[in-house]
């Protein structure tokens, strides 16, 4: 697939697009695992604190 995309008009350029656009999908990602990790913990203490755990 790489080889199809260099081999293409502006190969190069277009695959470090593809490239860049995955790199942000995955900050993404990880951004949003960590946030949802915080929002969990900030959850479950607030349920302790309600449960007068």
């Amino acid at each position: 697939m790489i080889q199809t995309i260099l081999a293409s008009p502006g190969g190069p350029t277009a695959a470090r697009g593809a490239q860049r656009q995955q790199a942000f999908m995955l900050r993404k990602a990880v951004g949003f695992a960590i946030v949802a990790s915080g929002v969990a913990v900030l959850v479950t203490q607030a349920l302790q604190h309600a449960l007068g755990g």
